[in-house]
């Protein structure tokens, strides 16, 4: 008998906290991580789960685990479930400058496909576009290393390359100067003279740190900010040359698949 109510007991306690949503991680066995509140049906059989707005069912077999440890996210990944060592980082931001930049905030674009060399460490070539006083293709080489080899971890980077312009200039320059007049001639200033430039675009620098989330092995998202470099030269009539630089800070959000 009092067995009989210690079982009726558990089940009393049991029961409702089965009943009840609660919040944290569903491991399913494709690899998908999802967050949210979660609550199974009464004959076990189900799981529903409430995450970002969407409303999923899932069958028990579906499922690998529960948890609701954060630290789970920080497992390593078993490299085995990967499909590729290669992976695709596609990126959209912003080239952030001072307000007083006739381009304050320029939008960017880019796209990388690295190789992991090691869990940690990977490398790639990617290609973009960046609408600065004309159209730019960004061409780079992509280095990326994981602080850790976990589903959740903050990474470093280094972009290096060259920007290519692929529109002509749309500006026109005031007070070019002569390249013959030097400031040591004697004689007064020539006149200048106003001219369209012709864009020749320059060498990239941009590094930073960043932050992604995989949500399983195939796919992820990411954060990331840091500066940025580039030189962009001009070309004009009678060998006249403008260099400009442009120091920038990047902020750009990012999707990943493997």
């Amino acid at each position: 008998m009092k067995k009989l109510c210690l079982l009726l007991f558990a089940a009393f306690i049991a029961f409702p906290v089965f009943a009840q949503p609660q919040k944290g991680y569903v491991y399913l066995k494709n690899g998908t991580i999802l967050k949210g509140k979660y609550q199974y049906t009464e004959d076990l059989s189900k799981l529903k789960i409430e995450s970002a707005g969407n409303l999923w069912i899932f069958q028990a077999d579906e499922i690998d685990k529960v948890t609701s440890n954060k630290a789970e996210l920080n497992k390593e990944f078993d490299e085995a479930g990967l499909n590729s060592p290669f992976f695709l980082r596609t990126e959209i931001g912003v080239l952030a400058g001072n307000s007083g930049n006739s381009q304050s905030a320029p939008f960017s674009f880019s796209s990388a496909l690295n190789y992991t060399v090691i869990p940690k460490l990977s490398v790639g070539l990617g290609i973009g576009l960046e609408f600065l006083k004309e159209t730019y293709l960004p061409t780079f080489v992509n280095i990326e290393y994981k602080l850790r080899n976990s589903y959740s971890t903050p990474y470093v980077f280094l972009k290096t390359g060259y920007e290519l312009p692929i529109e002509d200039s749309h500006e026109i320059y005031y007070g070019v100067q002569p390249y013959y007049y030097d400031s040591f001639m004697p004689w007064p200033n020539p006149n200048h003279y106003n001219q369209q430039l012709d864009p020749r675009g320059g060498f990239l620098i941009n590094q930073g740190i960043g932050y992604q989330r995989m949500f399983s092995s195939g796919f992820g998202m990411s954060f990331a900010f840091g500066y940025q470099f580039h030189r962009l030269s001009y070309k004009g009539e009678n060998e006249y040359r403008l260099d400009i630089d442009y120091n920038r800070l990047t902020i750009k959000l990012g999707v990943i698949f493997n």
